[in-house]
C-alpha cells in the first residue's frame, strides 16, 4: 500500500520549523515542499572546484523543468482513466513531487543565465526534442524511458554519496532530495504503462518501451553533449581535445558516474524489468536520513 502525502503534517519536514524524521514506509510517495535558494546564491564551479562536475549536473537540470512537465502531462492524461484508485493517488503524488522539482530547477537554471550561461540556446534543443511525441501513449513511453534514466542517477547518487564531497553545500541538498524522490515515485510511470497496455501482449509492452528507450537516449546524450559544449565555452574554456578527455575520465573512472550507472539502465532491456531494485528500502531510510540531518541547516522553507 502506498501513502501519499501532501498536507504540511505528513511532510518528513517543515522547513521553518526545522525538520523532523520521516515516519513513512519505504514505498511512500512523499512530496516535500523545500526551497534551496540557487536562485539567490548561484555559484560558478559549485561541485569541488571542477568545472566538468559541475557541467554534469548544471547540464541535467537544463532537463528537468521542460521535463518533468512533460512527465506530469503524460502520467495525468492517464489518471481519469485507470480503475486503480491507488494508482491514480500515486500519480497524483509523483505530480506533486515533480511540480515542486520543476519550481526548484526553474530557479537553478536561472541561477545558471545569472553567471552568464546562455540557458535558453541550451533549453531549446530540449522542449523541441520532447515536442516530437505527441500521441499520449507514446509519450507515456518516453515519460518510462526518461523516469528510469533519472532513477538510475538517483540510485547511484544515494548509494554513494561521497560522489558530492566538496560541492556547495546547498547544491549538495538539492540534488539529494531530488534523487530520494526520484526513488519514491520511480516505478509509477511504468506501473501506468502496464495498466495503459493492458490490452497488449507481454512482447508488444517490452518493444513499445524498449523503442522508446533508445529514441530517447540517443538524442538525449547529443544535446547533452552539445550543451556541454557551450557550457565550457561561457567559461572561456576551449572543449578540445584536452577537455573531452577530462570529461571522459570523470564519467567513466573517477568517479564514474556514468559507468556506476550502466549496469542499472542495462536493465531496462530485460523482458520482465521491474523497477524496484532490492536495496530500495535502505536507499530511501538512507536518503531521508541524510535530508532529515542536513535540513535544518539548509535554510529551507516549506
Amino acid at each position: 500500500m502506498v501513502t501519499i502525502v501532501t498536507d504540511g503534517v505528513g511532510y518528513g519536514w517543515k522547513g521553518k520549523e526545522g525538520a523532523t524524521a520521516d515516519h513513512h514506509g519505504a514505498d511512500d510517495i512523499i512530496p516535500r515542499d523545500i526551497r534551496f535558494g540557487i536562485v539567490d546564491k548561484p555559484t560558478r564551479h559549485w561541485f569541488a572546484g571542477d568545472i566538468v562536475k559541475t557541467a554534469l549536473a548544471d547540464g541535467l537540470s537544463i532537463f528537468l523543468p521542460e521535463g518533468e512537465r512533460f512527465f506530469i502531462r503524460s502520467l495525468k492524461h492517464y489518471a481519469a482513466q485507470l480503475d486503480d484508485r491507488e494508482l491514480a493517488d500515486e500519480i497524483n503524488g509523483y505530480a506533486v513531487q515533480e511540480a515542486y522539482h520543476t519550481r526548484e530547477h526553474e530557479d537553478y537554471n536561472r541561477a545558471m543565465a545569472a553567471l552568464g550561461y546562455d540557458v535558453k540556446a541550451m533549453e531549446r534543443p530540449v522542449a523541441s526534442a520532447l515536442g516530437l511525441t505527441t500521441k499520449p501513449l507514446q509519450r507515456l513511453a518516453v515519460t518510462c524511458a526518461i523516469e528510469h534514466l533519472t532513477a538510475t542517477l538517483s540510485t547511484v547518487t544515494l548509494r554513494h554519496p561521497e560522489i558530492f564531497d566538496g560541492a556547495e553545500p546547498h547544491y549538495r541538498r538539492l540534488w539529494m532530495w531530488h534523487a530520494l524522490e526520484e526513488i519514491e515515485h520511480k516505478a509509477v510511470a511504468l506501473d501506468v504503462l502496464k495498466k495503459a497496455t493492458a490490452n497488449m501482449s507481454g512482447w508488444q509492452r517490452y518493444l513499445l518501451r524498449v523503442v522508446a528507450m533508445n529514441a530517447t537516449i540517443v538524442p538525449f546524450l547529443l544535446i547533452f553533449l552539445r550543451n556541454t559544449y557551450l557550457y565550457a565555452k561561457t567559461d572561456g574554456v576551449k572543449p578540445g581535445f584536452r577537455f573531452w578527455m577530462r570529461f571522459l575520465w570523470v564519467v567513466s573512472v573517477s568517479p564514474g558516474f556514468w559507468r556506476r550507472c550502466i549496469p542499472l539502465l542495462l536493465r531496462y532491456y530485460l523482458p520482465g524489468f521491474d523497477p524496484r531494485n532490492s536495496d530500495d528500502a535502505a536507499l530511501v531510510a538512507k536518503g531521508r536520513e541524510w535530508i532529515a540531518r542536513e535540513m535544518p541547516a539548509a535554510g529551507a522553507t516549506a
